[in-house]
């Protein structure tokens, strides 16, 4: 018989791997949770459907501000560059001169009431347009 090699390289102990599956399991869970209970939660409320509401939208499809706003025909001109960031920035100030920004205590604001202000629990998102949309025109 001969001898064993003394030169055999024996692999360290692996680190505990039910406890990596563990905590993986833990994290895909509390993921799947969160997805969970947001898409439970209703979507946010359309815009009324009048004048200070309506957003005005190019033929390319692009936002460039609301019914009745200044400056829309030069927007609306071919050919002209339009700042996206800058147009939704008009269009945010515009909905929270009117409804507050989300977290300030509606008695501070403009209107003095909590009636047109956003609700208590509003979300600290102060885009609005990516929340809230236009209603659909009927017949669409």
């Amino acid at each position: 018989m001969s001898a064993p090699d003394k030169d055999v390289d024996v692999p360290p102990p692996r680190p505990n791997a039910a406890k990596r599956t563990a905590i993986f399991a833990v994290v895909v869970g509390v993921v799947l949770g969160t997805f969970i209970v947001l898409g439970q939660q209703g979507r946010p409320p359309d815009m009324p459907a009048s004048e200070p509401h309506r957003l005005q939208i190019n033929t390319k499809g692009e936002l460039v501000g609301i019914v009745g706003d200044d400056g829309l025909a030069e927007a609306m001109l071919p050919g002209v560059q339009l700042d996206k960031k800058a147009t939704e920035k008009r269009v945010n100030t515009g909905c929270t001169a009117c409804h507050g920004s989300p977290g300030i205590d509606p008695r501070t604001h403009a209107c003095g009431t909590a009636g047109k202000c956003l609700p208590e629990h509003h979300p600290p998102k102060a885009e609005c347009i990516k929340c809230h949309r236009m209603p659909r025109a009927a017949g669409n």
